[in-house]
């Protein structure tokens, strides 16, 4: 079972590296996303909907540069078709985690910010999957250069 399981890890230590990055950029996100909408639903007094929507954009950005540069190890100037699909995956994540925000906060009557914190949940699965798989998926000539 152990030579199985180290042979698991030395055939998929590139995808195991990148998901670990994609967490760590992921915490970043989320610091700048729950951070902003702390402080500007709880501090700020603004409605719960439109803070996620600025602290989410927030955290997007920041996404965006660090999944691009180093999670991806994506270089030169970022193309317009790939920002454009990255926004779209990010545009999906935050209606889900709005639908979920919604449905926690409303139906399952939980605090916002744990509402907030199951739907980020939810949010990230939509959004790794779409990056992984749609806007940074590596060609299969890009496949053949790396191995």
């Amino acid at each position: 079972m152990a030579g199985t399981i180290a042979d698991l890890i030395r055939r998929y230590r590139r995808d195991l590296w990148q998901v670990t990055k994609f967490s760590i950029v992921g915490v970043g996100n989320t610091a700048v996303d729950f951070g902003l909408f702390t402080l500007l639903y709880i501090y700020g007094g603004v409605f719960y909907a439109t803070a996620q929507v600025i602290s989410y954009a927030c955290a997007v950005l920041h996404s965006y540069l660090w999944n691009r540069y180093w999670t991806f190890a994506r270089r030169g100037k970022p193309l317009l078709g790939e920002a454009a699909k990255f926004f779209s995956v990010n545009l999906v994540s935050l209606a889900v985690a709005l639908v979920f925000l919604y449905l926690f906060r409303e139906k399952a009557q939980l605090s916002t910010l744990w509402a907030k914190a199951f739907a980020t949940l939810f949010s990230m699965m939509v959004n790794y999957g779409g990056n992984r798989f749609w806007v940074f998926a590596v060609k299969k000539q890009e496949k053949k250069e790396l191995e």
